[in-house]
This record gives structure tokens, sequence and C-alpha cells, in this order.
């Protein structure tokens, strides 16, 4: 019988994707900022052998009523590589998935970060591909209208070529540091791109070594048609928020079939469906559990002071 093996990723916003989390009895409130409390996260997952730490990203605070805003701890978190690099000096073995837009940012600076992060931590990251579709992001970069939904995942499929053709720039024996000739590299073994395409145009080649994985981990989140084709073509962890357990059988029915027309492995593409977890001893226990997230004002009459508890 083939053995199998569950993999367990944490989704993180880089805390808990319940907005009220922050309220809850015992919780840190700024967590979601304070690095000395996501260091001590990212170690109890690693030490309960968790595959993954994945950092969702935005690059604009939420367009939400403003009532619904000043109670979400998503308002702000830090910038992903930056504290993924620094969460990998103090881990070694859990993944790190960080999200990066192929509709916001430059494929050369994205290469760059990601070659960067992958030799920092040892081999251990993931590139999560996300379009953005928030306007006001577009906003933010000097955009006074987002791109429509089909023309992102043309970029993000010429993007996605840039890069992995970026992380190709030298082979993985071409820096031969050999002191008594003086040849650092071998130039024959640098391969320039020089990538012309009907969105981007990149020279290359990338001024770092080749990823140690040589591309890192590809994770994609392609819900609508064109996500899920796009998501066949290149992914190899494919997430998921579907909570309806028939809608997700046919949801990993229709992206693994996809893939296999193309003549991909299914079993090179991995799906990781998303799943709110709340654990208790009993059931009782993780039912109150869920009534105390969901009802934080509630907190006081726990008996239980806490720095949560004590900021209502």
């Amino acid at each position: 019988m083939t053995k199998r093996q569950l993999r367990l990723g944490a989704f993180m916003r880089p805390v808990s994707i319940h907005t009220g989390a922050w309220r809850y009895p015992g919780a840190w409130p700024d967590a979601n900022f304070n690095f000395a409390h996501l260091k001590r996260l990212i170690r109890k997952l690693e030490s309960g052998k968790f595959d993954a730490f994945f950092m969702a990203d935005h690059l604009a605070v939420l367009n939400m009523p403003v009532n619904a805003l000043k109670r979400s701890h998503t308002v702000t978190s830090f910038e992903p590589f930056t504290l993924l690099s620094a969460l990998s000096a103090v881990t070694e073995h859990i993944g790190l998935i960080a999200t990066g837009s192929t509709t916001f940012d430059e494929p050369y600076h994205l290469a760059r970060r990601f070659a960067s992060l992958d030799h920092i931590s040892g081999g251990r990251v993931g590139w999560n591909i996300v379009t953005t579709s928030n306007p006001d992001a577009a906003l933010n970069f000097g955009l006074d209208d987002h791109m429509e939904h089909a023309e992102r995942y043309k970029r993000a499929r010429e993007f996605y070529d840039v890069v992995t053709g970026l992380w190709d720039s030298f082979a993985d024996d071409a820096f031969v540091r050999d002191v008594e000739q003086g040849l650092y590299f071998d130039p024959a073994k640098m391969h320039v791109l020089n990538h012309k395409g009907k969105y981007l145009s990149v020279r290359g080649p990338l001024n770092i070594a080749r990823p140690v994985q040589g591309w890192p981990v590809i994770v994609q989140a392609g819900a609508s048609e064109t996500g899920r084709q796009f998501a066949a073509e290149i992914a190899e962890v494919v997430f998921s928020g579907i909570s309806n357990l028939e809608d997700a059988r046919r949801y990993y029915a229709d992206v693994k079939g996809r893939a296999e027309a193309l003549g991909r492995s299914r079993d090179h593409l991995k799906s990781r469906p998303g799943a709110f977890v709340i654990v208790g001893d009993t059931l009782r226990e993780a039912r109150e559990k869920k009534a105390r997230l969901e009802r934080p004002r509630a907190c006081r009459q726990l008996g239980r002071h806490t720095v949560g508890a004590a900021r209502h």
C-alpha cells in the first residue's frame, strides 16, 4: 500500500486569518507586527512538524467600512521578504512561502528577492503567485484603474516565464571560484535571457546564483476559469478556500485533470484546501473556543485577566 503523508501549511497574515483573533483571551494583540511573537509562533509551527509558513500579503489597506477596518488586525503587517528573511535565521526546516504580485512588481526584482531568500534559508522558499485585483492597490502604484482580469493573467503567464528564466541565468556549477587561476565563474555557464514580450522586456542575467532548489516552489490559488488553467500550467501547490466538500472534490478533479491534459503528472500538483481549525480536547471545548472567538466582547466574563481582554 502506498504510504501517504499529510502536509500542513499555516496560512498566516502573518498571524491568524480571523480578523478578531487579536482580541482572543491570552492572545498577543500586537502579534501581526511584533517580530518576537512571530518568532515564537513559527518555532512552534516548526516543532509541530508544519511544512510551511504561508504568508499572505496585501498591497493596500483593505477596502472595508471603517467601523470594520478599525477592529481588524490585518490593517498592518510586515513586508513578506523582510519578515521571512528574518524568520529563516531562527528556523531550520519549515518552508517559507511569500506572496509576490505579477501586476505591481517587476520580474527582475521578484526573481532576485526569491533567489536571495532561497539562498539565505537554505532552499526553503515558495512563491505564491497573485495577480492582485484590488483597485486600491492600483492607486498605490500610480494607476487610476486596475488591469482587467483576463489581461492580468496573460501578464502573469509572461511574468512567470521571465522570472523562471532569470533563475536559470547561471548553471548550478557556474561559480568555480578558482583562487589559483583567478577565475570566479565560468562565462560559458552564464545565460542572458533577452526577453521581449507583449508586457515585459527584460535582458538579464540575474545578478545572483541560481536558487538552491533550482526554482522556488510555485504556489497558486486560482479559483476562476482562467485561474484554474494558470494553476494547472505552472503550479506545484494549488491553494483553495472552498468550504463545501463536494465543491472541493470537483475543484481538485478539475485542476488535476487540466494539469494532466497539459502533459503534467497529477502527482506533481499538490492540492491544499484551506481549513479554519479550532483545537480542543473535546468537541464541546472546541465549540466554546469558537464562541469566544466570534464574540470577543465576552472575554471579560471568562474569569481570565489577559492583555487582550484588558484592551476592549
